[in-house]
C-alpha cells in the first residue's frame, strides 16, 4: 500500500517511517524540512521515501499528494492539540484540510481513501458516565465530529486516541522487520478500562476515575506506529469509522 504520511518529522510521524517500510508499505512524506527529516530519520529509511514538500493545512497541496503519488491511505500525525478549552483551536486547521484533500482525491481517483488521524483519549466515550469528558484536550472531540461529517464512501478513517506516548528509544531506528506491539485496542472506548468506588459520585466521581486511569494508558510511540502500519497492511475495516481506545498489555505482565 502507497501510504502518506504528514507530521513526519513529529515524534510520531518519524517513526511512522520505518514502521510503514517494514510492513512492506511504501511511503511518501509531506514536510516543511527535508533537512530536518534527514537529522531526525536514519538515511536507510529516507531514502526509501519520496519527499514532497508543503504544509499539511494547504488542502490543495495534500490532495496533489495523494493523487500525484496515487495514494491509498494516508497517517497524518501533524498539529497539536490545545490543552485547555479556553484555548484558541491549534490543529483544526490541518485536520479539515487533510481530511477535505482526501475526500477530493478518493472523487479524482475513483477509489477511497484509508485515513489515520491522531487523535487522544480524551475523544472517547466512557460507559456509564453520561459523556463525561476531561476537559483538557477537548480539541480532539472537534476532530471526530469534523471526520464524522466526511463521507464514508471517500474517507475510511480511524482515530487513535492514546494518552501520553512516550519513545521506546531516543532516536528513530531503522528496521528490518516488523517490531510489533503489545497494544489492546478497543472502538470509541478506553481497552481494560477500571472502575473506581467514587465513580458514582455526580460529575466528580466520573472525572476522577477517569484521570486515575489515564497514566496505565500511556504507550509507546514506536508501538503506535507500529499498530497503524500493521492495520493497514492487513486491509481489515475493524476500526474505520471508529476512534480507537489502546492499552499497553506489556504493562500487565510487569506487575
Amino acid at each position: 500500500m502507497k501510504v502518506l504520511v504528514l507530521g513526519a518529522t513529529g515524534n510520531i510521524g518519524s517513526r511512522l517511517l520505518p514502521a510503514l517500510q517494514a510492513h512492506g508499505h511504501q511511503v511518501v512524506a509531506l514536510v516543511r524540512s527535508e533537512s530536518k527529516l534527514k537529522d531526525l530519520v536514519p538515511s536507510s529509511v529516507t531514502s526509501r521515501t519520496a519527499v514532497i514538500f508543503g504544509n499539511a493545512d494547504d488542502s490543495n497541496t495534500v490532495r496533489e499528494a495523494l493523487v500525484h503519488n496515487r495514494c491509498e491511505a494516508l497517517v497524518n500525525s501533524a498539529g497539536l492539540a490545545a490543552v485547555f478549552p479556553w484555548e484558541a483551536p491549534r490543529m483544526q486547521g490541518i485536520i479539515q484540510a487533510v481530511a477535505t484533500a482526501a475526500v477530493e482525491a478518493s472523487k479524482e481517483m475513483g477509489k477511497p481513501i484509508r485515513a489515520w488521524f491522531l487523535g487522544g483519549m480524551t475523544a472517547l466515550e466512557y460507559p456509564g458516565f453520561g459523556g463525561v469528558r476531561l476537559p483538557m484536550f477537548a480539541e480532539h472531540v472537534q476532530t471526530f465530529a469534523f471526520l464524522q461529517s466526511k463521507p464514508s464512501e471517500n474517507l475510511q478513517w480511524s482515530m487513535l486516541c492514546p494518552a501520553t506516548m512516550v519513545p521506546a528509544n531516543q532516536n528513530v531506528e531503522a528496521l528490518t522487520t516488523p517490531r510489533g506491539n503489545p497494544l489492546l485496542a478497543a472502538k470509541d472506548v478506553p481497552s481494560n478500562f477500571r472502575d473506581f468506588y467514587i465513580s458514582w459520585v455526580p460529575f466528580l466521581g466520573p472525572l476522577v476515575t477517569i484521570m486515575g486511569n489515564a497514566p496505565k494508558y500511556n504507550t509507546k510511540l514506536e508501538d503506535c506506529a507500529d499498530f497503524i502500519a500493521a492495520d493497514l497492511k492487513s486491509g481489515g475495516e475493524t476500526f474505520v469509522g471508529h476512534r480507537v481506545g489502546i492499552f499497553d498489555t506489556g504493562k500487565m505482565k510487569q506487575t
